[in-house]
């Protein structure tokens, strides 16, 4: 038989079916049968005339290359259906003529058992209903109902009383995350449903399969693990072609608005405190207009109990002008879908009320409200008003610059300083960033910095070079910290505080320093010089007459022991001496004006022959601590180093009651100079400071070592006083 493909079983086409063959190609219908696991292994002449395809291409799943691309998808997933629950099967499609044309079949199989009950194949037949007008009218509107259908953004499914899935809409596969529909039409849908939902989603679908309606809104987990809520309105369909009963339901995904029913329940539970203790009340209508919530504010404000409003429409507690605009403003909300705010007088005072829409216990549009007393509002803004205000005035009569960056770092803030310093007004400046207002290597130095106080989020202060706006070079401190715009994203403020004026006194205090120290010096070798004048004076006019009046004395007392006059001899000789002790006096008045030594050997033989006298003097011990190897330095230096000792043991023998003074020099890229005594010390008085006959000592030492470009400091250990100096090192000769 031509019709029979030559891979089919021939168990199948033994004596007893030769009947069955001869009908098969006989009627005028397309007529095949299939193994249990759909493969096709027989068709009849029939299709093998009207495909102008040989039995062989049509075997197995051959067939699916006839089949509109259209209906192709659709065709498979029935055919899997079928095979999975071995139940009839029923199904239009398209199938492809020999001459190109599409027409469309209406296809039956059914399933045949074995002994054991078990489908061992399938029989089908497939009826040319192009022809006729009805059923072609009848087609067009399934395929506009399909289309409708498959285009609808909600999902629509039909289910089995064992919820197993029998069809699905491209909406209800992209929500469940499937590929396409043959990857779970036939399956449980059980299996997608979250577990905490499955006894009631189970309930749901066979009630509704014995005839009842539900709603039902369930968490499913997707295909790629997205969970999502999901409502499901549920309606029983009857299958003509089965006589069975299935789930019929149009489901949205309701997760925004469970998301939103969830935060609003937080919301409301982190707020009752709140609500409750503020000239606010809250209420819900349902999606007729009853009363379904009313806060505890609502009930105390107007007596009465959230039990006698549930239920009842505002009518029954309202003036009638009052209630002609609760329900104007609750059919708007409800019509448009959208807040809607208005104010309203009562007799409990002004309010402000805002209506938005809210989903009902019966899947309706409610509408629920916020009201606040306009009065408190009022008073509040007043209070933020008068504060940006006073911030404002601030900010425009500070002597610093201040601006305020949003999170794109364009200017949301400049005030007055800022537009005289930079010459732009603030309207010239809102809205822009750097770049379009400064020359691009500023504008770069300021976006950089602005980038490194976003990454650190912390506040930065540093100093920048700014021109000012006419060119002349300023210097700034400027202080940046991160502040979030209005959109809740982090922009920049800052202040600059011009420091130019401040930087020149500091150079012109340097220059004065600088000046002073000259001066200093100058006074100093004036000093010096005078008192060599006048140590030369002393030497050459009053130690010469002195000396001489020394000689004329002995003369004397000679004369007189030579002419017997023996009572004149103790009083010269006391003269004498007292001639002597004047000239020693003399002798050291004047090296205290000009320390030949010094000038002669150098600061450390002249500082230990200073020491060695001062001990004999004073009987305080003196211990030199320096390099046995002598190191020249200027005169001018050594001069001032052996003045300041000079005035230290003076100090020393004078007030600190000690008995021991060490004295140290140290050479390196300074010369440390260091002179500390044992005795008491300044006691509380501060460093520098003139205590009761201490004179200028310290201010004179202290501007010896500064008119030389070092420093003086005086340290207090346990016992006694330390001075010590550090001078810069500018040597002569080694």
């Amino acid at each position: 038989m031509a019709a029979v493909h030559p891979s089919q079983d021939a168990s199948v086409f033994d004596d007893s079916g030769r009947l069955y063959r001869l009908i098969a190609d006989t009627i005028p219908l397309v007529a095949w049968t299939a193994r249990a696991d759909g493969s096709v292994d027989f068709v009849n002449r029939r299709l093998v005339e009207y495909t102008g395809l040989d039995a062989g291409a049509l075997a197995g799943w051959g067939w699916e290359k006839i089949v509109h691309p259209d209906d192709r998808e659709q065709c498979g997933a029935l055919w899997k259906r079928a095979l999975q629950s071995g139940e009839r099967l029923e199904n239009d499609v398209r199938l492809l003529r020999a001459d190109g044309k599409y027409r469309w079949h209406h296809s039956s199989g059914v399933p045949l058992r074995d002994a054991a009950g078990c489908v061992a194949r399938w029989f089908g037949v497939s009826t040319d209903i192009d022809a006729d007008e009805r059923l072609r009218e009848l087609r067009q509107a399934q395929t506009r109902l399909r289309a409708l259908i498959e285009n609808e953004p909600e999902c629509v499914k039909l289910l089995d009383a064992q919820g197993r899935l029998l069809e699905m809409n491209a909406a209800g596969l992209r929500m469940i995350e499937a590929e396409s529909a043959g990857a779970v039409l036939g399956q449980s849908v059980y299996g997608i449903v979250a577990p905490e939902h499955v006894a009631a989603f189970r309930d749901l679908t066979e009630r509704v399969c014995r005839g009842e309606r539900g709603i039902l809104e369930f968490e499913v987990i997707g295909l790629k693990g997205t969970r999502r809520w999901l409502e499901t309105h549920a309606a029983p369909f009857r299958d003509e072609a089965s006589g069975e009963t299935r789930l019929l339901a149009v489901t949205r995904d309701v997760t925004e608005r469970r998301q939103a029913q969830q935060a609003l329940r937080e919301s409301e539970q982190r707020f009752q405190l709140f609500m409750d203790h503020l000239p606010a009340i809250a209420w819900i209508h349902d999606s007729r207009l009853r009363y379904a919530y009313a806060n505890r504010s609502y009930e105390k404000l107007f007596g009465i109990s959230s039990a006698e409003l549930a239920g009842q429409e505002p009518a029954n507690f309202f003036p009638a002008s009052a209630v002609q605009l609760f329900l104007e403003t609750n059919r708007a909300v409800q019509r448009e879908g959208k807040p809607v705010q208005y104010a309203i007088d009562l007799p409990q005072g002004r309010w402000l009320a805002v209506k938005f829409p809210f989903p009902d216990s019966g899947g309706g549009v409610g509408v629920a409200g916020i009201a606040l007393d306009i009065t408190e509002r009022t008073r509040l803004e007043e209070a933020l008003s008068a504060s940006e205000q006073r911030f404002r005035s601030f900010m425009e009569h500070a002597p610093a610059a201040a601006w305020v960056k949003d999170g794109a770092l364009r200017y949301s803030y400049v005030n007055r300083t800022y537009e005289l310093v930079y010459g732009r007004a603030a309207g010239e400046v809102h809205g822009r960033n750097d770049f379009d207002l400064h020359a691009p290597e500023l504008a770069r130095f300021f976006r950089e910095d602005d980038e490194r106080i976003l990454r650190s989020g912390e506040a930065g202060q540093r100093t920048h070079e700014v021109p000012y706006a006419d060119g002349r070079p300023g210097h700034w401190l400027v202080v940046k910290f991160p502040l979030r715009d209005a959109a809740g994203r982090t922009g920049i403020a800052g202040i600059a505080i011009d420091i130019t004026p401040r930087l020149e006194a500091e150079a012109k205090a340097r220059r004065y320093a600088d000046e002073v120290r000259s001066l200093v010096s100058r006074l100093v070798q004036a000093q010096e010089a005078e008192r060599r004048r006048v140590a030369g004076e002393l030497h050459d006019l009053i130690g010469q007459n002195l000396t001489a009046l020394g000689i004329d004395l002995q003369a004397l007392k000679q004369q007189l022991q030579a002419a017997g006059d023996t009572l004149a001899a103790p009083r010269l000789d006391a003269m004498a001496t007292l001639l002597d002790t004047t000239i020693d006096a003399i002798r050291g008045v004047m090296t205290d004006l000009r320390p030949a030594a010094l000038e002669e050997f150098g600061l450390m033989p002249a500082l230990r022959w200073y020491a060695s006298q001062f001990s004999q003097r004073t009987g305080i011990k003196v211990a030199m601590h320096a390099p046995e190897r002598e190191v020249r330095l200027r005169p001018e230096t050594e001069l001032a180093l052996f003045r300041i000792v000079q005035e230290a043991l003076t100090n020393t023998a004078k007030h600190s009651g000690g008995t021991s003074v060490e004295i140290g020099v140290r050479y390196g890229e300074r010369l440390t100079l260091t002179v500390q005594d044992d005795g008491s010390g300044f006691s509380s008085e501060a460093p520098g400071a003139r205590g009761a006959g201490r004179g200028f000592g310290l201010t004179t030492m202290r501007e010896r070592a500064e008119a030389l470009g070092g420093a003086l400091r005086v340290e207090f250990p346990q016992r006694g006083t330390r001075v010590v100096v550090e001078i810069p090192v500018a040597r002569d000769a080694d």
